[in-house]
């Protein structure tokens, strides 16, 4: 049977048995600046093929965080964390790898990998974002979130591995995603300030299918502080962030945000320790016309334009 011709029946399987919403593939060469031990072969000896494919999130879900943000309904956000995060997108994703590795191993005959979806699976990932760039589903953002031109960062990502030759997609070339010199708003909304400003040569550079894309140096340990728990306040009146106040600066090292968490309790849901609990550089970014899907519709009254073109009104 012809590549060609399997590759396309692997394709069409994921986006209607599996119910994936996008789907591409990525030949090995792309993966020849993977970091040490985080390369296709290093969790499938003889890896030919990537196959990435993504959900999209649904906007009820992401309204969530509109509702704690801007209401501070603050109980209501564990809807996004449940099916916005780590919850249904991920168990979606989870049978989706079984069903698509399964299905690669019946139609070509070659072992196919499954890869966990999310932190709650207790096995080591590879990067579902990059595995999705170099299948040709979209670009990094400035915000580190993989973008697609449909849905913006509001997807989650999944990847098969397989020892099988498929016919790979094209790098995605089509408009510019995201354009950093020219807005700001995941900077802006992140009430942390863990996505630093715009700067030319001061991101990280990611390279794959010979095409280089940067995206921000963030600050981990500010951004996991929101992540884990910590309200945001909203200023309605001035529509801005409200930036969180802690005795201690923060700095890269985790001792501060642990002596802050003792003192503050935490949900769960599914992880020891919630990652689901801020969001905003995904639900804010107007790529995948959030203007039409979000604002328009009056899901979120914040006026993001103010962060565009660097003119802070």
């Amino acid at each position: 049977m012809r590549v060609s011709s399997v590759t396309q029946q692997i394709k069409n399987f994921a986006l209607t048995d599996a119910r994936m919403a996008k789907v591409g593939i990525a030949s090995i060469d792309r993966f020849n600046e993977s970091p040490e031990g985080m390369h296709p072969t290093d969790f499938l000896p003889g890896c030919k093929s990537v196959i990435a494919f993504c959900v999209r999130l649904p906007d009820g879900a992401v309204n969530a965080t509109y509702r704690t943000f801007e209401d501070r309904n603050y109980d209501i956000h564990g809807i996004y964390g449940a099916y916005g995060y780590v919850g249904a997108p991920n168990y979606n994703l989870l049978w989706a790898n079984y069903k698509i590795s399964r299905f690669v191993e019946k139609v070509t005959g070659c072992a196919a990998m499954p890869n966990t979806a999310g932190p709650t699976h207790g096995a080591k990932m590879l990067s579902m974002r990059h595995c999705a760039y170099a299948a040709g589903l979209g670009e990094f953002g400035w915000s580190s979130l993989m973008l697609t031109p449909e849905f913006g960062p509001r997807n989650r990502f999944g990847a098969v591995l397989t020892t099988a030759e498929l016919t790979p997609d094209p790098m995605y070339s089509g408009p510019r995603l995201c354009e950093p010199e020219k807005c700001h708003i995941c900077e802006k909304m992140c009430p942390t300030g863990a996505i630093p400003p715009y700067v030319e040569g001061e991101g990280r550079i990611v390279c794959a299918g010979g095409k280089e894309v940067d995206y921000s140096q963030i600050n981990w340990a500010k951004c996991r502080l929101m992540c884990h728990g910590t309200h945001a306040e909203y200023n309605e009146s001035g529509g801005d962030i409200i930036p969180i106040e802690m005795d201690d600066p923060l700095d890269e090292e985790l001792g501060d945000i642990n002596k802050y968490y003792a003192g503050h309790p935490r949900q769960n849901f599914h992880q020891h320790n919630p990652t689901w609990k801020c969001g905003n550089c995904l639900t804010y970014c107007p790529v995948g016309d959030w203007k039409e899907r979000f604002r328009d519709t009056g899901l979120s009254a914040v006026d993001t334009d103010k962060y565009i073109d660097g003119d802070e009104k």
